[in-house]
């Protein structure tokens, strides 16, 4: 039950349970002290009575009017309270109490003892101790200290209550600014009120929503960023679709005509015909070599087919039959093993465009590549002896931004600065088995 309520009805419910115990408490304390001060109240009274009686004793022996003396005694112990003093056989005088405590109070606080009996020539005197009005004045103290308690307490609870309910405002606000958080609305703000606590609290909301909206804007840029980059990807593809395979389908369609019309001529010599053969069949060899390379940088085939060492020590072969002034070293042990192949083809992918950049602008004379493991992350790394890069370099091509958010999508780094040694390096670190991130989200 108490789960269903609020934090404000669970403080206020502890607040008067407390304050209900204290008060119960102190009655009860008042109640026990009760006790102790009747029981000494009619002690007392009744000592005294018994010495007033044993002091007049003498008297009453030699006095001629004993009873006029015994007389004077009574009217003297009358009047003190809490005592009933009476001659043995006589009624005693009934009084009538202003005030009466409850009978479970005067059971509880006193217990009334046997009366004491004093011989004297007129009779036994019998000394009885009479507390009615003490308790009755106990109780009266007890009813209006319990009321001025309780009076104090309802007080303080409806302040402390008020207090509590004035503190536990900035809830409401947090409580609202969560929601319309996990509604997506991310440009909510939290009024910084109430207590320390809170304010730190709202504080912290604003800098989350603050934050989620500045991914937001990242996400829609590295969205827009990534449509470019597809659309210069389709551009570059299209473009080599045109300029590089059109013009060699041409040339093929164009032979092959020439040599059906050569075919149909009475005087055709075979081994004219065998060299224009010759001729169509290198330029499909040469539209082969462009489609292995359109192939390749759209998907590397021998990385499934060789894996990922093999893979880069093909792609650093073709550089050099190209560039074979430019040496290349290649330390490739933490390529060699099972890896995932979304790990292999980004690890792939950094070394490609790693390469190219060195050769097209490092005017380095040897390249290394190092692929290393530590735990479960790669570190890729490749570095040239070139001239560096300059002093005020941004990455602002296509290939290093694509590269370093493809890289950041799997939860790795990817940074390109200039080596201690000279020159420059690009390096990746890659987490083994990563699934990529989903940046498009809200």
């Amino acid at each position: 039950m108490l789960r269903k309520l609020t934090l404000r009805a669970r403080l206020s419910l502890l607040l008067g349970a407390v304050m209900v115990a204290g008060l119960a408490f102190g009655i009860g304390l008042l109640i026990l002290h009760a006790g102790t001060r009747v029981n000494a109240e009619a002690e007392g009274a009744t000592r005294l009575a018994r010495e007033l009686v044993q002091a007049t004793l003498p008297r009453l022996s030699s006095a001629q009017n004993p009873r006029a003396v015994l007389a004077e005694l009574l009217e003297d112990a009358r009047r003190l309270r809490h005592v009933r003093v009476i001659v043995e056989g006589e009624a005693p005088s009934s009084t009538t109490a202003e005030k009466h405590a409850p009978g479970w109070f005067s059971a509880l606080v006193f217990h009334t003892p046997a009366p004491t009996r004093v011989a004297t020539p007129l009779g036994s005197i019998e000394i009885a101790a009479s507390s009615e009005d003490e308790i009755a004045e106990v109780w009266e103290e007890i009813v209006w200290l319990a009321i001025g308690a309780a009076a104090v307490a309802t007080i303080a609870f409806t302040l402390v209550s008020y207090a509590v309910s004035r503190a536990l405002t900035p809830i409401g606000a947090l409580s609202e600014a969560l929601r319309r958080l996990e509604q997506g609305d991310h440009a909510v703000r939290v009024p910084a009120d109430g207590s320390r606590e809170f304010v730190v609290i709202a504080e912290r909301i604003d800098s989350l929503a603050a934050t989620l909206q500045r991914l937001d804007a990242e996400n829609r840029r590295l969205l827009r960023h990534m449509i470019h980059v597809q659309d210069e990807e389709r551009r570059a593809i299209a473009r080599d679709l045109h300029d590089e395979i059109g013009p060699f389908l041409f040339a093929v369609r164009a032979g092959v005509g020439a040599l059906a019309r050569k075919a149909q001529t009475p005087d055709a010599a075979p081994a004219r015909l065998a060299e224009d053969c010759t001729r169509i069949d290198g330029q499909i060899a040469a539209l082969q070599q462009v489609n292995r390379r359109i192939l390749g940088r759209l998907r590397p085939a021998a990385l499934e087919e060789m894996g990922l060492a093999d893979a880069i020590e093909a792609l650093a072969r073709g550089w050099r039959e190209t560039r074979a002034e430019i040496a290349i070293d290649l330390s490739l042990e933490g390529a060699r093993g099972k890896l995932d192949e979304t790990t292999a083809i980004t690890a792939y992918r950094v070394v490609q465009e790693g390469l190219t950049n060195a050769f097209r602008h490092s005017g380095a004379s040897r390249i290394a590549v190092a692929i290393a493991r530590a735990g479960q992350r790669l570190r890729v790394e490749v570095r040239d002896d070139g001239t560096g890069l300059p002093a005020a370099f941004t990455p602002a091509g296509l290939g290093l931004r694509g590269m370093s958010e493809r890289v950041s999508a799997l939860g790795g780094t990817l940074w390109l600065d200039n080596d201690a040694a000279g020159g420059a390096r690009l390096v990746a670190e890659l987490p083994i088995g990563a699934t990529p991130v989903n940046k498009t989200g809200g």
